[in-house]
């Protein structure tokens, strides 16, 4: 059982929580557990059994595809507020769960097991539209993963990732190439020459797990072109 003050913190981070009968509530409390993860810490495997619905209370987890040559491909990001909807459709269609899920700096989550969300939460209303509306807005940035990969040049991906990540100022990024690769769905030998294009013009400057945006008047004028 939680404790109230972590109830509180869930009420507030998951007001759809507010709108499920008390009874209920007292099912879902006393059967999830609240864990810790350090960062990098793995919470699901490809094809492992979805016995839990993680419900993000700090932190962040990172749902990727893995492929059979080892390179990462980032789909999205669930943060507070935010559960883990791959968990929640493999409980409902007993499959497996089809990706990876790795915590993102230090962790908290709320653990629901699989068959109490199911058989509390399957036919209320609120959870419905909560449902719905996390769905869209996943299925929003996983389009935009697709559209960019699909669509984009590798080289203006990068531009824009540098331009995110700086917010179009002189700044440094502890970030290394293999996982810049990882976000972008590419080669890290691709990523590896596109900095160095850059670095020959001036833009950036490398170091060792770190990239400094020496130019982001011409980042961005690249970004336009």
């Amino acid at each position: 059982m939680i404790t109230p003050e972590q109830i509180r913190k869930l009420d507030e981070l998951f007001p759809v929580l507010k709108q499920i009968p008390e009874t209920d509530r007292q099912t879902i409390f006393s059967a999830g557990h609240i864990v810790v993860l350090p960062n990098e810490q793995m919470l699901m495997k490809q094809n492992q059994e979805c016995q839990f619905i993680p419900m993000v209370i700090s932190g962040k987890l990172r749902i990727f595809k893995l492929s059979p040559n080892g390179r990462e491909m980032t789909l999205y990001r669930i943060g507070p507020g935010e559960t883990c909807l791959i968990s929640i459709a493999c409980q409902i269609k007993g499959d497996d769960f089809p990706a990876m899920a790795q915590v993102e700096g230090k962790t908290q989550l709320f653990m629901v097991p699989s068959f109490v969300c199911h058989s509390v939460l399957v036919n209320n209303l609120a959870w419905k539209d909560f449902i719905i509306t996390s769905l869209y807005g996943h299925l929003t940035e996983v389009m935009e993963t697709l559209e960019a990969v699909a669509f984009d040049r590798t080289d203006r991906r990068l531009i824009l990732w540098l331009l995110e990540k700086t917010r179009d100022k002189a700044a440094t990024i502890s970030s290394t190439h293999e996982e810049i690769a990882v976000e972008l769905g590419t080669a890290r030998e691709v990523v590896s020459r596109l900095l160095g294009d850059l670095k020959n013009k001036g833009i950036v400057a490398l170091g060792r797990g770190k990239i400094t945006i020496t130019d982001p008047v011409q980042l961005k004028r690249l970004a336009e072109d």
